[in-house]
């Protein structure tokens, strides 16, 4: 009889746990001074658990009620609740508040030896691959698009060799504006600027870009100008901000600068906030049936991680901006929440073809937390009949037959349409004038 209490009272907790059903939580994150929302926000309750906030701040995820929720972000301090307790604002309070960052010098030694530190990583670990969660969003003059896709790549250092297998996306098209028709936009390559990244170990596509490494690896004089400041976080860490300001006028190639976050001791990228300068692309105006080059402002946001041994990527957004044309673009690296994929197809020269070609499949929609949509998102998802909807505890997990003949009709004329478009050159044009 003892053993028998014995054991019914070590089985309880997991009893009990049993019970515990997962929770949809949400909430928004801001600046506790300003009250502007922050943008990626890190959201960790497990390595299989977590997600980041969106460009409203917001986050949604699923997890229990007595599991902790950890959000944290570069410069504020960390914070956590029980995911039963979480508020429905969440203010971060800038670690600038309670200690002042001080200017220092050697930034450039710095570098020298972060950039060699992560050309030994990408050599050693030059086949690890992540799986990413990837969403773009394309507005422009009359139309807006959505695309969400799985896909893996190879993420040490910066990412390549990008592979999709599973996509959904839909279109909302309104009153069509006179002017250059600029929806070629949106089906060409544009997932060449997930490869873009301060520190290059496979050049690619942006062999004629300068970046923030080429003052170690290329040594051009004056290429960059080089400030550094210190601050620590709550936990002791040691954070060397290092500011690498591009000139431009010394060259005729694009230039990447920005900001490097870098935990000093363990000599880690923490996170890079970057812009693009000198960049033109070609496109293809419909309405004059002429190509011609253009340029375009992209600046983009990358997060690191470093729990496999090396530096990897961990979220990255990125925006293309050219007058009223906007493309939002956002990496989410699913940690060790480890999918098998029944499809698969390499990018190529263009990544709605590869997502087309392998299709939706509704089980990787249904069983995993992904970023929360902003509120445009939302609208062109739902608006779009055609737009697979991952929410399937709201709508059907499976298309009627007159949804199915009506979808399959638009894909087939999507593909014929495509034949049509001129996609982005692959090779940046640089504006020599």
């Amino acid at each position: 009889m003892k053993y028998f209490l014995f054991v019914i009272l070590l089985s309880l907790p997991g009893i009990f746990m049993a019970q515990e059903k997962l929770d949809s939580v949400s909430a928004v994150i801001c600046d506790a001074e300003t009250g502007e929302r922050i943008q990626y926000a890190n959201v960790y309750v497990s390595s299989t658990c977590g997600t980041i906030s969106n460009d409203d701040g917001e986050f949604c995820l699923q997890c229990l009620p007595s599991e902790s929720i950890h959000i944290s972000y570069i410069g504020y301090q960390r914070v956590s609740y029980r995911a039963s307790e979480l508020p429905a604002v969440i203010r971060l309070t800038p670690t600038s508040a309670m200690l002042k960052e001080v200017t220092v010098t050697g930034g450039s030694d710095l570098l020298y030896r972060l950039v060699t530190k992560m050309q030994r990583e990408a050599r050693k670990k030059r086949k690890e691959e992540g799986q990413y969660f990837f969403r773009m969003t394309t507005q422009y003059p009359g139309t807006d698009e959505l695309v969400e896709a799985f896909m893996t790549a190879k993420s040490c250092v910066q990412i390549r060799d990008i592979t999709f297998h599973s996509g959904s996306r839909g279109q909302l098209r309104g009153e069509q504006l006179d002017g250059p028709s600029l929806t070629g936009l949106g089906r060409t390559n544009l997932h060449i600027f997930l490869r873009l990244s301060p520190i290059l170990v496979n050049f690619d596509i942006w062999d004629y870009t300068f970046v923030p490494a080429d003052i170690v690896l290329r040594r051009i004089k004056n290429l960059y100008e080089v400030t550094c400041v210190q601050f620590i976080e709550e936990d002791g860490t040691e954070i060397s901000k290092i500011k690498v300001t591009g000139n431009p006028a010394i060259i005729s190639h694009p230039i990447l600068d920005g900001t490097l976050y870098v935990d000093c001791k363990k000599l880690r990228l923490l996170r890079f906030d970057g812009k693009i300068h000198g960049l033109s692309i070609l496109l293809y105006d419909q309405a004059r049936e002429q190509y011609f080059y253009t340029g375009v402002e992209y600046s983009m946001h990358v997060d690191y991680r470093h729990d496999h041994g090396f530096t990897e990527i961990n979220n990255m957004s990125g925006i293309i901006t050219k007058d009223s044309v906007k493309v939002r673009q956002l990496l989410y690296n699913l940690g060790d929440k480890k999918i098998t994929f029944n499809k698969s197809a390499r990018v190529g020269d263009n990544m709605i073809r590869a997502i087309d070609k392998v299709g939706f499949d509704s089980t990787l929609w249904v069983c995993n937390n992904i970023v929360k949509r902003t509120q445009d998102e939302e609208r062109i998802a739902f608006g779009d009949p055609t737009f697979w909807l991952s929410n399937k505890s709201k709508y059907a997990t499976t298309p009627t037959k007159e949804q199915q003949r009506t979808d399959n009709y638009l894909q087939d004329a999507i593909r014929q349409l495509m034949d049509n478009i001129m996609p982005l050159q692959r090779t940046p044009i640089i504006n020599n004038k």
